[in-house]
């Protein structure tokens, strides 16, 4: 394990901690597989699967197994593993929720309100009336008229 080893590791760190970030802000926010629940965000499956792959091929090479053999591409697959994997960890202990505004998500885009496109049939003018019809019931006319006897008395 020399310096080739660290300078692919020192890559393998940025290229998984990228990948993490920039799903987490930009795509777990619209994508998500609801039946799987907090692993179903893409931050977490492609951090599991990715992490769990690197990390092995990784491992594989610097026991001198497997298609890794160079100490470049030995240190890049086992850092970007573990970084993989601690992203995707990350992103299971404190989960983004689908349309949650994120740092790196445009500002403007929460400013403005969402457009509901509502489609409407064309409607005709409407009907003028041609007398309005009033219905006025005997029942309670004894008691309206009554009550309207006791409020002329306290004016």
């Amino acid at each position: 394990m020399g310096r080739d080893f660290y300078l692919g590791g020192a890559g393998g760190v940025v290229v998984g901690g990228l990948q993490g970030y920039c799903l987490r802000s930009f795509v777990d926010t619209k994508y998500r597989i609801e039946a799987l629940g907090d692993f179903g965000q893409p931050s977490v499956l492609m951090g599991l699967g990715g992490g769990f792959t690197a990390l092995g091929l990784g491992l594989a090479g610097l026991l001198g197994k497997g298609p890794l053999r160079g100490e470049t591409a030995t240190g890049a697959a086992t850092f970007y593993g573990i970084t993989a994997l601690a992203t995707a960890i990350w992103s299971l202990l404190f989960p983004v929720k689908k349309g949650e505004q994120t740092a790196a998500a445009p500002k403007a885009a929460a400013a403005r309100p969402p457009v509901r496109v509502v489609k409407s049939e064309a409607k005709a003018a409407p009907k003028t009336a041609e007398k309005p019809q009033v219905r006025i019931s005997r029942v309670g006319a004894a008691e309206t008229a009554k009550v309207a006897r006791e409020e002329a008395q306290f004016m």
